[in-house]
């Protein structure tokens, strides 16, 4: 009796950092018109003409661009594993958990803030090999030699564990985290601040996520916010701002009004990086409010964390550390590196000398954190994310 093939799910951006040239070059180098697995994909981005050319030749290719994860459901009945091979170092990953709650194993680099979900088993740096890529095709022929020969029971303990993984992360456990850490809280009014808050990507629908739960839980919460347009032109957008927010006085004048008005218990600081920069924090410096500060990616570490595969050189945020982390010579870039380590170093003198309670999504941050800004470990929690409905 002839074997189900094995299927196969990617889901998220389709770009290099995120491991989908892997996935790209292992399928090109089949000379035929038939692939050994079956592979769904979702979502978009560079790669994106390339994959339609690829769908065209192999029949076993199903590309659906971009869906909501309640669409994508309806596809998963028969996955066995999710590819998610990212090379560059992750601070969390949402949608690690959220297939993970879904029975699906993730296949994954195993460093970072993915140590908890990925079973060593899966983990694609332990495969023998030294390049990336023969890593990835030896898990390949791993998994297809899994699936040959195991039974559905195991995929039923393999779904079993998958789901135990995903249920540490839940919208009740992490309120339950919040409590623990705001006992001290003397009122219910909290404001969320960010560069932006329209959903665009994970960090503006975390914030609106972490608002429903709160407001559920009786508390109050107001968002101080700018917009951002969606896909190329966002992208575009925050990194210019990220030039213009050494000097973002207007923002500043705005948010002390707000503060004033909202007299708030707490105010939780989130991306602050790639518009608000330093300057709302400093004109609110004297506001008796609790604050804290979640980390929630390495653009407070990095000048591109999208090419950050290690901790190294994380561990003080000097100029000569931040340069060197660039990996360029080209004076432009170099220039604008500079520009970008002069506004982050006005922002963490603020973080360092008003925020009470400094959160990071993972673990594996805390130090870190402590260390990169020379801040007591007492003050510097792992505060998770959670899964979204």
């Amino acid at each position: 009796m002839k074997k189900a093939p094995l299927w196969l799910l990617f889901l998220w951006r389709l770009e290099e950092e995120k491991g989908f040239d892997l996935i790209f070059d292992f399928i090109n180098q089949y000379p035929n018109k038939e692939l050994p697995f079956e592979l769904y994909i979702f979502w978009s981005w560079s790669y994106e003409q390339g994959l339609l050319e690829l769908s065209y030749r192999f029949k076993q290719i199903h590309y659906f661009w971009w869906k909501p994860l309640i669409e994508v459901e309806r596809y998963l009945d028969n996955i066995d594993y999710c590819l998610m091979p990212s090379k560059f170092l992750e601070t969390f990953w949402l949608s690690a958990i959220n297939v993970l709650k879904r029975w699906i194993p993730v296949i994954w680099f195993k460093k970072g803030g993915l140590i908890p979900f990925i079973q060593d088993r899966y983990d694609i740096s332990q495969c023998k090999w030294s390049s990336d890529f023969s890593k990835f095709s030896e898990m390949i022929l791993k998994l297809q030699e899994e699936k040959e020969n195991n039974t559905s029971t195991f995929y039923k303990d393999l779904a079993k564990s998958s789901i135990l993984t995903a249920s540490k992360y839940t919208k009740e456990k992490r309120f339950e985290n919040f409590k623990l850490l705001s006992s001290d809280l003397k009122g219910k009014k909290i404001v969320m601040v960010s560069d932006f808050i329209n959903k665009i990507w994970g960090i503006e629908t975390y914030i609106h996520d972490v608002k429903e739960i709160l407001e559920k839980e009786g508390y109050e919460v107001k968002l101080f916010w700018n917009t951002c347009p969606k896909w190329r032109r966002g992208k575009y957008k925050k990194l210019f701002w990220i030039w213009i927010g050494l000097f973002n006085i207007i923002d500043a004048i705005k948010f002390r009004a707000f503060i004033r008005k909202e007299n708030p218990d707490l105010i939780r600081y989130h991306s602050m990086i790639r518009w608000m920069g330093w300057m709302p924090l400093y004109f609110t410096r004297n506001y008796k409010a609790k604050k804290w500060m979640m980390y929630h990616d390495f653009w407070y570490f990095t000048p591109y964390p999208h090419k950050l595969y290690e901790t190294k050189g994380l561990e003080k945020l000097t100029f000569k550390n931040y340069l060197n982390l660039a990996h360029t010579k080209n004076p432009l870039k170099l220039l604008m590196v500079s520009w970008k380590y002069a506004s982050l170093n006005l922002l963490i003198h603020q973080l360092k000398n008003q925020i009470d309670l400094h959160l990071t999504p993972s673990e594996f941050m805390v130090p870190i954190v402590s260390k990169a800004f020379w801040i007591s470990k007492e003050k510097v929690k792992a505060f998770n994310h959670f899964l979204q409905d």
